[in-house]
């Protein structure tokens, strides 16, 4: 029998195998979204020189399976990108307000807790509710014992910029 849950026990660093694998496919996802994108716009964004030939395979290929495993290959090399970077750079060419609109949903999730999550989840349907619960409770977890880390909060942020760009 497992003791009753207490607020002490929180772990704020762990990563369930489920999440790993939503990370994953959000990873492959923005890959398919770069894939989109013309040789000369790949040139511009801060990716490394094997991710941007992936890429630009992956846009000649033909086969649906080649495609997919292709696609898989590319989340793959999506794991040693700057990711922060990297979206902050797709959603400004997608969305040049975004950003501003992130950090007051941050706000507002910070604040307002539980009633901010549904509206977010609502606003950015690729978000996962229980995720965003997960981030946001470790970014108030961060808040109230590290007052001076962002580390917590910073990761919330970048899973609804994620979230905004694949919800488009």
């Amino acid at each position: 029998m497992h003791p009753p849950y207490q607020e002490d026990d929180f772990d704020p660093t762990f990563v369930s195998k489920s999440q790993q694998k939503k990370a994953m496919d959000r990873l492959q996802a923005i890959g398919e979204q770069l894939a989109e994108m013309s040789a000369n716009q790949l040139k511009k964004l801060p990716i490394s020189e094997n991710l941007r030939d992936a890429i630009i395979k992956l846009q000649s290929l033909k086969s649906h399976e080649a495609t997919r495993r292709h696609k898989q290959f590319i989340g793959k090399l999506m794991r040693h990108e700057d990711e922060d970077t990297l979206l902050q750079a797709l959603n400004q060419r997608q969305q040049p307000n975004l950003e501003r609109q992130l950090s007051l949903w941050i706000d507002r999730l910070m604040s307002q807790g539980e009633t901010a999550v549904n509206d977010a989840v609502r606003q950015f349907p690729a978000a996962d509710r229980h995720t965003l619960r997960q981030y946001l409770r470790a970014a108030q977890h961060e808040q109230t014992t590290l007052p001076d880390e962002t580390k917590a909060k910073q990761k919330l942020f970048t899973y609804l910029r994620e979230t905004a760009l694949l919800s488009q």
